[in-house]
């Protein structure tokens, strides 16, 4: 009907359509709004009235022309909204979806402008919204792909003053309370979590949102999400590691000049009183409150530019290192009490000696694997490949304790030692030809050639060498004294031999050495081994750990 109305006037127009005359602006007035749309009479009528201005400004009809419309029944033209606006002057007799229908009437409300306010000397007040989080859950807490998921209440506060109705009805005292619809009608501060992978709202039919309004203007918009976040985790001493895993909202729209968030006053952050984590304990949290900038280098908010308000709060974590006790370390701390075995069983052992250092080797590789492949991979060292490259260590070190130890035992030559001690056993060991004493070498020089000149040329004399140990005071000390026997005449040889040493009674006997064979030399350091490999484990288990609690 009114635009048939606006057609009809237009068509009077027609006949008279100078842009300047005064009927044209009333036309103007018409389609803008600013004038209730009048009935007109049929173009037929002879009463046709012609509109004119006088000099207040007001418009005047005459019937003394036919193309001017019939307006009757005007209202007054004022530009007040609650000219136009529906009455809220019974809102105590109105119900709630009546009431929230006249608060948001487009005459009154936009939802797309915040509700901000200006100070006295004309500068515009940011709006403060208050935000509560309440958690229910925490899971997931993926060391691989760096993330964990967090199920909870998002609560926003603010205050509209164009929604305040407790001047309209003092009377009612109850706030309105709406789902998703509500909200669309709503002016509502466009927050988003800024390390968010993912994010949804929770509900069933429906999706779980709250909006409330009070009397006096106050909004609060509850909303239950579920969202997957980015944790940045640092894993240096992986598996005793705390982590500190942290939620940022962020304003998107409005910077802060036009909007500010802060934390509530009392609880901003809280936790279900059943929550449990599995792999970590939650010792405690922190919330802060900062201020994003966006630039033309950060591009946090695309194009706008400027400083925007942020909240921030952090889970601290503490990973529990039960598991880790039961089933890495202390099967490791076996596995190398293991290969320790194989010091007790003597070095041509070598099928089984070779099978339990591999075996050994192998088992714990694969025990390692199995908990590194939960671990994202990182460019430094952890507390756990520390542990892993050391007990490694000290299994591929009895394997090479073996292979030294079989070289030893296969030698063919006996170790001739100054003492039978660790320094000359080792020095000796490594450097199996050492050169005899030049004076016991002499003397036994000595001795052959006077049983040679007792002997003579004879041919046909056969010599026998006989080795007998001569033992000396500390019964540790042996030496090869050589005697020569004549087939023929044995006194002959003794005799010289008495000659020789009556012959030179000033010289001082000759310095003595000790003498070990091969096996006596593997089975010393395998007896060695047995005691410096546990020992060497003990000291780096008191290090590591003192490292890993006090550091």
């Amino acid at each position: 009907m009114y635009q048939q109305q606006l057609f009809r006037v237009a068509g009077v127009f027609g006949a008279n359509s100078n842009s300047s005359t005064p009927l044209w602006n009333v036309f103007v007035d018409v389609v803008r709004g600013n004038v209730l749309a009048p009935s007109l009479e049929s173009s037929s009528s002879a009463g046709r009235r012609k509109s004119a201005q006088t000099n207040d400004g007001a418009y005047t009809t005459s019937d003394s022309t036919d193309v001017s419309p019939n307006f009757t029944d005007t209202p007054d033209p004022s530009p007040e909204p609650s000219d136009n606006c529906p009455s809220l002057s019974n809102a105590y007799a109105l119900s709630q979806t009546q009431l929230i229908s006249r608060l948001t009437d487009p005459c009154r409300y936009d939802r797309n402008e915040p509700p901000i306010t200006v100070n006295d000397i004309g500068e515009i007040v940011p709006i403060d919204v208050y935000t509560q989080f309440y958690i229910y859950a925490l899971k997931d807490l993926d060391s691989n792909d760096l993330q964990f998921m967090l199920q909870g209440l998002l609560q926003f506060r603010y205050n509209d003053t164009r929604l305040a109705f407790a001047d309209y009805a003092p009377n009612r005292q109850q706030p309105i309370v709406g789902d998703s619809d509500l909200r669309n009608l709503l002016w509502v501060p466009h927050i988003f979590l800024a390390n968010e992978q993912s994010s949804n709202v929770l509900g069933t039919n429906e999706k779980d949102m709250l909006t409330t309004i009070y009397p006096d203007g106050t909004v609060l918009v509850s909303t239950r999400i579920q969202a997957t976040l980015y944790c940045w985790m640092n894993f240096e001493k992986f598996p005793f590691d705390d982590q500190k895993c942290t939620t940022v909202i962020e304003s998107w729209m409005y910077n802060t000049s036009m909007l500010t968030l802060h934390w509530e006053l009392t609880k901003p952050v809280s936790f279900h009183t059943q929550l449990q984590l599995t792999e970590y304990d939650l010792y405690g949290w922190v919330c802060n409150e900062t201020v994003s900038v966006s630039d033309t280098f950060t591009m946090s908010h695309g194009a706008l530019q400027g400083n925007y308000s942020a909240l921030s709060f952090s889970v601290m974590l503490s990973r529990e290192v039960g598991y880790y006790i039961i089933d890495y370390f202390v099967p490791s701390m076996m596995i190398v009490a293991i290969s320790w075995v194989s010091f007790w069983l003597q070095a041509d052992q070598t099928p089984a000696r070779t099978m339990m250092g591999c075996s050994t080797l192998l088992s714990f590789i694969t025990l390692s694997l199995s908990q590194e492949n939960s671990l994202s991979k990182v460019s430094y060292v952890t507390m756990s490949e520390v542990w892993f490259l050391v007990c490694t260590a000290f299994i591929f070190g009895s394997l090479m304790e073996f292979a030294f130890v079989n070289t030893i035992w296969r030698r063919n030559n006996n170790l001739e030692l100054k003492k039978r001690s660790t320094k000359y056993i080792v020095r000796s060991t490594f450097v199996p030809r050492l050169k005899r004493n030049p004076r016991s070498f002499n003397r036994s020089t000595s001795s052959l050639s006077s049983c040679n000149k007792v002997c003579g040329s004879n041919q046909n004399n056969t010599v026998i060498t006989i080795e007998t140990p001569i033992i000396i005071a500390d019964g540790l000390s042996r030496e090869n004294s050589a005697i020569s026997l004549e087939e023929n005449d044995v006194s002959i040889s003794s005799g010289s031999t008495a000659e020789l040493t009556q012959s030179k009674p000033e010289e001082k006997p000759a310095q003595t050495f000790a003498t070990m064979t091969p096996k006596e030399v593997s089975l010393w350091i395998d007896r060695k081994m047995r005691f410096i490999f546990p020992l060497a484990f003990l000291i780096f288990n008191a290090l590591f750990w003192t490292l890993v609690y006090c550091l």
